[in-house]
C-alpha cells in the first residue's frame, strides 16, 4: 500500500505599521499555483494559515504584492513565521548598497572631526535583545564624499561615537561586514544624533585549514549580524536522506570556503560570513544552489531541499564503467545508468509586464544561459544553479510546465524534430518532449560534461569522457557518441583526444569536432568512422562548414587568426592576414562558462562576408579578399556569438546594449538597453528580441525576425547562413 504523506506548515504572518503598532483585521492572500487562501490579522497584527499542499507560497495584502513566501516541501510538518513592516510612504526604505570598487579610503578616528564647524554627534547604539548595550564591537562609518571610514568600538554602555560632516548620508560598517545599515545626518550643525545598531553575535566553533572552514555545533535558529545561516536538507532520487556527504561552499569572491558533511537525517547546517554569495558544491556534482549572502541587512537565513545520486553510487558506476571499458575490444562504455526528473511547479511572481514586453524574473540571480523558442514556447532554466526548466508562452510569458533535473548546471537547450536535449554540467544528457515536458530518455554520461549536445535528423551528438584511458594518447577517453534522438538507443561511438569546444558541428553527412587541445576530427554521421583528423589546426574555437570549406579561428605561431581549411584534405588554404585578440575557453574549467563557451567562432553569411567576436571587437571580413569591411569596439561575454539575418548583426555588450550593425557598412544603432550585462547569446521570435541580463529574461519588440531561435543558431550548431 502507497501511504502519501501530506505537507502540513502552520505559517503566521504578523503585520506592522512603521510606528511598531500591529495591523487590525487586515486581508492577507496566501496564493501557490491554484491554491487561494484567505484570514484576516488579528489585534496582535497576527493572521496564521495551516499550509498543506507542497509548493511555493506567495503573501500579500494591500499594495504589497509579494510581502512573504514560503516553499513548502512534500512530507514536511512544522512552524514558520515571519513579519512584514506596511511602509507605503517609504519610511524604512533601504538605500542599495553602493560600490566600493576602485575607491582608496583613508581610515581614521570617529572622533577626529570634534570641534570642527558643519559636524554632528552622532551615537551609534549597538544593542543585542535582552541586552541595554554590546561592548566591544567594531563599528566603521563610510563616508563615499571624502572617502573616508571613521573607525569606532562601542563602549561598556554599547556605545561607539562618530563625528560626521552634516547634510550627508553615511553606509555603517559592523564588524567587517559592509553596510549592515545607513545613517543620514541632518543639515543641523553641532546637533547630536542617536541611532540603534540592532545586534546579534555569531557563536560557532570554527577551524581553519588554509582557506577552508569547519565549523561544528551550530546551535543558533537565525542569522546574525556577520553570518547568514544556511541548512541544506539533501535527499537522493528515491526521497531518502543522503548521510555522510561531503557538502562545500564556495566564496564567488574567492575568500573561503566552508566544508561539512551531512548528518544521519541528510542535512549540514552553516554559518556562512556574509558580504558575498556562495555555490554550493557536492563531492561529484558542482553548481548545486547559489546561496545569496551578499545582503548584510538583518539576520537571515536560507533552507534548500536537493536531491542528489549519492557519492557512493557514483564511485560504484564510475568503477563499472571503467570495467566495462577494460572489458570491451575496443574499451567503450556502452551502457549508461539514467537519471530521473520530476514535474517542477509554477514558479511564483516571476512575470513582469514591462512597457516594451515583459521580463522573466525567477528571483534566481545566477547566470543564465541562452533560452530556446519553438513552436510559440520559450524553454529556459531558472538559472544555472537551479535544477528547474520551463517551458512558458512565448508571446505572454505564460507557465506552461516545469520540470527538475536530477542536476543543476544546465546547457543551453537544443531544440530538434520536437525534442529537447540538455546536458548537464554533473552529467547526464537528457532528452525531454517539448509538447509535455516528459522524459524520453536520459544517459549519465560522465563526472562533468563541458559541452552541448547536437542533433541533426534522428540522431543526437555528444561528447564526454567514456571513463579509463584513450588508445590515441594513453590519456583521459572522451568519445563522441551518437544516440537516437526519441529512444536513446546508442547508433555509435568513436575516439577524440580531449573535450569538444562548444559542441559537435553537424554539416550534410558529417560531424566536425575541433578538441580542447586544438585537434580536429571529421566523423561520418551514419557509422561514426573517423574519416579525417589532424593535429596540425590548433583549433582555438568550434567550425563554420560551407559546401567546400571550414571556417575557424586558429592559434598561428604566436598570433590568433581566422584560417580557412579545405573540407576534403583539412590543409590551410587561406590565413586571414589580420591578428586577433580572441576569446578562449579557460584551462581553469568553471561550469557556466564551459556550458555555454562560444569563444570567437566565425560566421559566414552567404560566402559573402565572415563576421568574427573578439574580446575587443566586432570584425567583418570580405569573405572573397579577406579585407576588412569594418570593425567596432565592443566588449562581450565568451557565451555569445552575434545573430545574423537580411543583412543586419545583432549581438549583446557587457554593458547592457543589443547593438545593431549593418552587415556591410558596419552603420551601428542600439536595439535595447539595460543596466547589466548581457549573459548570453539574444533569439529572436516573430519580431521580438529575448535578451538575459542578470538572470532576467527581457522581451522586447524588435520589428525584424532574425530567425535565431536558439544557442548557436539551431540544432547542428553550424553558423553557416546559406
Amino acid at each position: 500500500m502507497n501511504i502519501t504523506v501530506q505537507a502540513q506548515i502552520e505559517f503566521s504572518l504578523k503585520i506592522k505599521n512603521t510606528k511598531n503598532q500591529p495591523m487590525y483585521n487586515i486581508e492577507v492572500t496566501a496564493k501557490n499555483g491554484s491554491v487561494v487562501l484567505v484570514q484576516k490579522t488579528n489585534s496582535s497584527g497576527d493572521v496564521k494559515f495551516t499550509l498543506s499542499e507542497p509548493g511555493m507560497y506567495t503573501f500579500s495584502y494591500l499594495d504589497k504584492p509579494k510581502a512573504a513566501t514560503y516553499d513548502v516541501k512534500a512530507g514536511y510538518r512544522g512552524s514558520a513565521s515571519r513579519s512584514s513592516t506596511y511602509d507605503p510612504k517609504g519610511v524604512f526604505k533601504v538605500t542599495p548598497k553602493q560600490s566600493r570598487e576602485g575607491i582608496a579610503f583613508q581610515t581614521l578616528r570617529g572622533t577626529h572631526n570634534q570641534g570642527k564647524p558643519g559636524v554632528a554627534k552622532v551615537v551609534m547604539q549597538i544593542k543585542e535583545m535582552g541586552s541595554p548595550g554590546t561592548p566591544g564591537v567594531s563599528v566603521q562609518i563610510v563616508d563615499f564624499v571624502d572617502k573616508i571610514k571613521y573607525d569606532g568600538v562601542s563602549n561598556g554602555s554599547g556605545k561607539a561615537t562618530f563625528y560626521l560632516k552634516i547634510n550627508r548620508e553615511y553606509e555603517v560598517d559592523v564588524e567587517e561586514i559592509e553596510a549592515v545599515q545607513n545613517v543620514k545626518v541632518p543639515n543641523f550643525a553641532n546637533g547630536e544624533m542617536r541611532q540603534t545598531i540592532n545586534y546579534k553575535k555569531t557563536i560557532v566553533r570554527e577551524t581553519v585549514n588554509n582557506d577552508t572552514i569547519h565549523q561544528n555545533n551550530i546551535s543558533q535558529t537565525t542569522g546574525t549580524t556577520r553570518h547568514m545561516l544556511f541548512e541544506l536538507n539533501l535527499k537522493d532520487y528515491d526521497g531518502n536522506p543522503s548521510s555522510q556527504e561531503p557538502v562545500y561552499l564556495i566564496a564567488q569572491d574567492g575568500s573561503r570556503t566552508y566544508e561539512s558533511i551531512t548528518n544521519d537525517n541528510g542535512y549540514a547546517k552553516f554559518m556562512l560570513k556574509k558580504g558575498t554569495n556562495y555555490v554550493l558544491n557536492l563531492k561529484y556534482e558542482e553548481g548545486v544552489h547559489l546561496v545569496k549572502a551578499s545582503e548584510t541587512r538583518g539576520f537571515g537565513q536560507a533552507i534548500s531541499t536537493r536531491r542528489y545520486r549519492g557519492s557512493a553510487v557514483i564511485e560504484q558506476m564510475m568503477e563499472d564503467r571503467r570495467l566495462e571499458a577494460k572489458a570491451n575490444e575496443k574499451g567503450f562504455v556502452t551502457s549508461f545508468r539514467e537519471t530521473p526528473i520530476r514535474k517542477a511547479d509554477q514558479p511564483s511572481d516571476y512575470l513582469k509586464p514591462t512597457p516594451k514586453g515583459f521580463n522573466l524574473d525567477f528571483g534566481n540571480s545566477s547566470e543564465m544561459g541562452t533560452p530556446t523558442i519553438a513552436d510559440n514556447k520559450l524553454f529556459t532554466q531558472e538559472g544555472f544553479y537551479s535544477p528547474n526548466f520551463y517551458a512558458l508562452n512565448a508571446n505572454d510569458g505564460k507557465y506552461l510546465w516545469g520540470v527538475e533535473l536530477g542536476e543543476s548546471g544546465i546547457s543551453p537547450a537544443v531544440f530538434h524534430n520536437g525534442v529537447l536535449l540538455i546536458n548537464t554540467y554533473s552529467c547526464t544528457l537528457y532528452a525531454i518532449d517539448s509538447e509535455t515536458g516528459d522524459l524520453l530518455w536520459s544517459k549519465w554520461l560522465a563526472g562533468t560534461i563541458y559541452s552541448t549536445p547536437s542533433a541533426d535528423n534522428n540522431s543526437v551528438y555528444a561528447v564526454y569522457n567514456n571513463g579509463g584511458t584513450n588508445p590515441l594518447d594513453n590519456e583521459e577517453s572522451f568519445v563522441l557518441a551518437s544516440f537516437n534522438l526519441r529512444t536513446g538507443k546508442l547508433n555509435w561511438v568513436n575516439w577524440v583526444d580531449k573535450e569538444v569546444i562548444a559542441c559537435p558541428v553537424v554539416e550534410g553527412a558529417e560531424v566536425h569536432v575541433a578538441s580542447h587541445s586544438g585537434n580536429y576530427y571529421i566523423f561520418d554521421k551514419k557509422t561514426g568512422e573517423r574519416t579525417l583528423d589532424s593535429k596540425d589546426v590548433q583549433a582555438l574555437s568550434s567550425p563554420t562548414i560551407t559546401a567546400t570549406e571550414i571556417f575557424l579561428t586558429v592559434k598561428n605561431g604566436p598570433q590568433e587568426n581566422v584560417v580557412i581549411l579545405d573540407r576534403k584534405t583539412l590543409k590551410k588554404k587561406k590565413i586571414y592576414k589580420k591578428d586577433m585578440n580572441l576569446n578562449l575557453i579557460s584551462e581553469n574549467h568553471s561550469s557556466y562558462n564551459d556550458m555555454n563557451f562560444n569563444g570567437s567562432h566565425p560566421i559566414v553569411y552567404k560566402n559573402e562576408v565572415v563576421i568574427v567576436l573578439d574580446k575587443e571587437k566586432i570584425t567583418a571580413f570580405d569573405a572573397k579578399t579577406e579585407t576588412v569591411l569594418w570593425e567596432k569596439a565592443i566588449r562581450t561575454d565568451s557565451a555569445q556569438i552575434p545573430i545574423v539575418a537580411d543583412g543586419k548583426i545583432v549581438v549583446g555588450t557587457e554593458d547592457g546594449k543589443v547593438m545593431n550593425y549593418d552587415i556591410r557598412t558596419g552603420t551601428t544603432t542600439i536595439l535595447s538597453e539595460s543596466e547589466e550585462s548581457i549573459d548570453s547569446q539574444p533569439i529572436s521570435h516573430k519580431g521580438k528580441l529575448y535578451v538575459v541580463s542578470a538572470g532576467i529574461i527581457m522581451m522586447v519588440k524588435a520589428v525584424r525576425d532574425f530567425g535565431h531561435n536558439q544557442w548557436n543558431k539551431d540544432s547542428t550548431h553550424n553558423l553557416y547562413w546559406r
